[in-house]
C-alpha cells in the first residue's frame, strides 16, 4: 500500500532550521545601464568643461588677435550676464543629468538635460574666445 495520500494531501511541513520565505533577503535592485550612462556621460561633460575653458583661453590667447587684444586693451566686450546664464544652465541641468534614480531607465528629461548641458557650455566656450577677437 501506497502512503502518499493521494492527490488531495497537504504539503509536508518544512524544516524547522529551513528560513520562511518573509525573511529571506529581497534581491537587490539592479541598476539600470542606461541610466549608468547618462551619469557617467553628464559627470564627465561637466568635470571636463573647467579644461576645456582653459584650453580655449590658451588657444585664444596663441592668436595674433589674442595676443593683441591683451597687449592693447582691444577685446571685445561681452556683457557679464551672458557668462552667468549660460554657466547657471550648465549648472542646472549638470544637476538633473547626475540625480538619475538607478532603479528605472532615464525620461527624456534627463536626456535632454545633458545636451542642454554640453550646449550651454559650448556656448560658453564660444563666449570666451569671442571676447579675445578684435
Amino acid at each position: 500500500m501506497n502512503d502518499t495520500g493521494g492527490p488531495n494531501a497537504p504539503a509536508p511541513a518544512p524544516a524547522p532550521d529551513a528560513p520562511s520565505p518573509a525573511t529571506l533577503p529581497a534581491p537587490a535592485r539592479i541598476p539600470c545601464l542606461e541610466a549608468r550612462v547618462l551619469r557617467r556621460a553628464a559627470l564627465w561633460a561637466g568635470l571636463l568643461f573647467l579644461p576645456a575653458t582653459l584650453l580655449g583661453v590658451v588657444l585664444a590667447l596663441s592668436s595674433e588677435a589674442g595676443t593683441a587684444c591683451v597687449m592693447r586693451g582691444t577685446c571685445r566686450q561681452i556683457p557679464g550676464w551672458l557668462y552667468a546664464t549660460t554657466l547657471a544652465v550648465a549648472g542646472g541641468a549638470w544637476l538633473r543629468a547626475l540625480t538619475v534614480p538607478d532603479g528605472a531607465p532615464p525620461t527624456r528629461g534627463r536626456w535632454a538635460a545633458l545636451w542642454t548641458l554640453i550646449g550651454a557650455e559650448v556656448i560658453f566656450l564660444c563666449l570666451v574666445m569671442g571676447y579675445f577677437l578684435p
